[in-house]
């Protein structure tokens, strides 16, 4: 087996969450430092990270009839028992084929990592099929079932031609401070209210004719300017980034009516967590270490999988996976950022 695959199977012994509502980041880091080129470092990120999670409970298969009604409700493991009998039963692809159209409108699951999860599974099962991998898709699969939650307003309900998915994120109504609550970030979308603006905005979403995955790229670049523009916010905007360019991953899965969809969901929670951070719009302050080290991408790989930081290891796979579709001098800026302020390592340089 390789490292990835060590680390999934000891993972799939823990539960989703941890310390009260946490989302448990081991699958995805460590199939971030795989891809990263960092599989050295997979076992002391097991090791070192574990050792807060809770453990996995069993669950029950949930009836056919009741699935696709239960999307958001019902416990985790019976989910999570329900697609690993599905997944037994049919090709991986065919399961996600059949569950991805049902699971978008819930794309803010568990504030993005219900789609995150997802995406990084699957893409390690593309890479090699094996059980443990289908395993995780399993569990990934289970985590958003579980925790989909659907957002103010229908996107392109209304679509008004001409707005497209970068036109609506920079006209996002920003949640007054007085109104914003306090938190995790699923709490802090309860201040967008069901019937407003917010509302009003999704539903005038026209995904027209241009390519999804061109407009996807637009609004990962226009989310590495607003995280930059506030860094009070780093942790909203990094689950903005990279909950929007897990669609990328699991564009393949959608036929083109069910992707410009996914882009109006992914556009939908990336909004939603805009709305309710936001501090600024402005332009991006200099910084000269940041800059210096922005296009240093071997450098950036490096520094983030020796941080063995969740949160700095899997944005900047993200934003060198962006970069590498659409480049941008953000998607540096951002990792470079993440790498000298984030996690207690400063990157692995001794700093």
């Amino acid at each position: 087996m390789t490292e990835l695959d060590h680390a999934l199977a000891r993972f799939h012994f823990c539960a989703p969450e941890f310390a009260g509502g946490l989302t448990n980041h081991g699958p995805m880091v460590a199939e971030s430092l795989h891809v990263l080129g960092h599989d050295a470092l997979i076992a002391a990120w097991v090791d070192i990270y574990s050792p807060r999670l809770e453990d996995a409970v069993d669950g029950r298969i949930m009836p056919v009839s009741a699935r696709f009604s239960a999307l958001g409700g019902g416990a985790f493991a019976d989910w999570s028992a329900t697609f690993r009998a599905e997944l037994e039963a049919s090709p991986w692809r065919s399961v996600l084929g059949e569950w991805l159209p049902e699971l978008l409108p819930g794309y803010f699951a568990r504030a993005t990592h219900g789609p995150i999860r997802t995406a990084h599974a699957v893409r390690s099962l593309e890479e090699e099929d094996s059980g443990i991998r289908r395993l995780e898709l399993a569990e990934a699969l289970a985590y958003w079932a579980a925790g989909f939650r659907r957002l103010p307003g229908v996107p392109g309900a209304d679509s008004e031609p001409g707005l497209g998915a970068l036109e609506i994120l920079t006209r996002v109504p920003i949640v007054e401070a007085r109104d914003r609550r306090p938190g995790f970030l699923t709490d802090a979308i309860e201040a967008i209210p069901e019937q407003g603006q917010f509302a009003r905005l999704l539903a005038k979403f026209d995904p027209g004719d241009a390519p999804p995955l061109g407009q996807l790229a637009e609004v990962c670049a226009e989310i590495t300017g607003l995280y930059l523009a506030n860094p009070r916010a780093r942790m909203a905007y990094i689950h903005a980034l990279t909950g929007t360019s897990a669609l990328r991953l699991l564009a393949p899965y959608l036929n083109d009516d069910a992707l410009r969809a996914g882009l109006g969901f992914a556009l939908q929670a990336a909004a939603a967590l805009h709305a309710t951070f936001c501090d600024s719009t402005e332009g991006v302050e200099p910084d000269a270490e940041r800059d210096a080290l922005s296009d240093q991408w071997d450098e950036l790989r490096y520094r983030a999988a020796c941080s063995l930081a969740e949160h700095v290891i899997k944005v900047t796979e993200t934003c060198w996976r962006e970069n590498l579709a659409r480049p941008h001098p953000n998607y540096g800026r951002v990792a470079a950022d993440a790498v000298l302020n984030l996690g207690i390592s400063r990157g692995g340089r001794g700093a």
